[in-house]
């Protein structure tokens, strides 16, 4: 198995690291939202939640919190344009 490369542009890259510091400074951090993080998660637990009860109740769970921020979201910029 030879050295870790940046899923970017294929340089080498420290073991431990995705991506190299010239594409991180390039590209930034993903602007992802919280509650689409959440949703990618229960996306991730999904996979094994017909074998555990604990995780398919994680994965309701998050997914409700990931609703209610964005009905937050919804709700602060439905005040904002009033």
């Amino acid at each position: 198995m030879g050295p870790e490369r940046c899923l970017l542009c294929g340089a080498i890259i420290p073991e431990g690291s995705q991506v190299c510091p010239v594409c991180m400074s390039e590209y930034g951090p993903a602007e992802l939202e919280p509650e689409q993080e959440l949703r990618d998660i229960a996306e991730v637990l999904k996979i094994t939640a017909n074998t555990d009860r604990n995780i398919q109740n994680s994965m309701e769970a998050i997914l409700r919190i990931a609703d209610r921020l964005e009905r937050k979201k919804r709700n602060a910029a439905a005040g904002k344009e009033v």
